[in-house]
């Protein structure tokens, strides 16, 4: 595959790294965007664009193994600009450093990384606030991508941010090979996932997964063990019958409102 035009890669489960991406591409005029699952089936992208950008949420201090397992994939041109985009709702610890670590495998790093702080919410772990709830960090959002977006626009070379609580950096290094075991088990933790009576067979689940993982058999949801835990099938289900285990019964849901179903179903646009 060969990558000409500028192009922003996005993984996103909630929407909240879509909608970044969003307005990465309003600011700076007409950027492809693509979402990263449409990409695993590609052995190798050639980047000739003149700006690349990688945007991503943080799991456990981590990139996502997707973004990581297409990471390895980029072959990217001497002069193309490389930035990447972390959205955290928590701990982001040093996750742009092991990207820009990870790119430069293939020979070429960050020009730039920058740390978004967007509405947490990982609905497995606790119970995340409403999307009203979160107006005050969406307008910080909207401040930060105009600076990040002034920097891109005049390709700008800065250090990777960094989480700006030492205590994080320092827990993330100390606990870094339990954050590895947890991270390389992810795709067997889907056998948690279940659906209730109410499911109503809309295959919404199956359509937004970014890697395909869901299929309906007798008119319910089964996962196939691929699962990225992005927790787009459990956030967007409309009936709120996809839990995990008994965690999530009388959890919120979290969608970003800025972003919608069929843009997050979308694979490039």
């Amino acid at each position: 595959m060969e990558i000409t035009k500028d192009t922003i890669l996005y993984f996103s489960g909630s929407g909240n790294s879509l909608q970044i991406a969003k307005d990465i591409s309003s600011n700076l005029g007409e950027f492809n965007l693509i979402n990263i699952g449409s990409l695993l089936n590609e052995k190798e992208i050639e980047v000739k664009a003149r700006t690349i950008g990688i945007i991503f949420p943080v799991y456990y201090a981590r990139m996502p193994l997707i973004v990581e397992n297409v990471a390895k994939k980029l072959k990217i041109s001497i002069d193309t600009y490389v930035f990447g985009i972390a959205s955290h709702g928590g701990a982001p610890a040093n996750v742009l450093i092991r990207l820009d670590d990870k790119l430069k495998e293939n020979g070429l790093g960050l020009n730039s990384g920058f740390l978004i702080h967007m509405p947490a919410n990982n609905v497995l772990a606790y119970n995340p606030k409403t999307p009203e709830k979160h107006n005050k960090t969406f307008e910080r959002e909207k401040e930060k991508v105009e600076k990040i977006s002034a920097i891109i626009r005049e390709r700008k070379s800065q250090k990777c941010e960094v989480s700006k609580l030492v205590i994080d950096r320092g827990i993330d290094k100390l606990f870094s090979k339990a954050t590895n075991k947890i991270m390389n088990k992810l795709h067997e933790k889907d056998s948690e996932f279940w659906a209730k009576n109410n499911c109503n067979s809309c295959r919404i689940c199956e359509k937004i997964c970014p890697v395909n993982n869901i299929e309906l058999k007798n008119n319910k949801p089964i996962w196939k063990h691929k699962c990225e835990q992005c927790t787009a099938c459990i956030q967007f289900c409309t009936e709120k019958a996809i839990q995990f285990g008994t965690k999530t019964i009388n959890r919120n849901r979290y969608k970003n409102p800025n972003v919608s179903l069929n843009e997050m179903i979308n694979k490039t646009y």
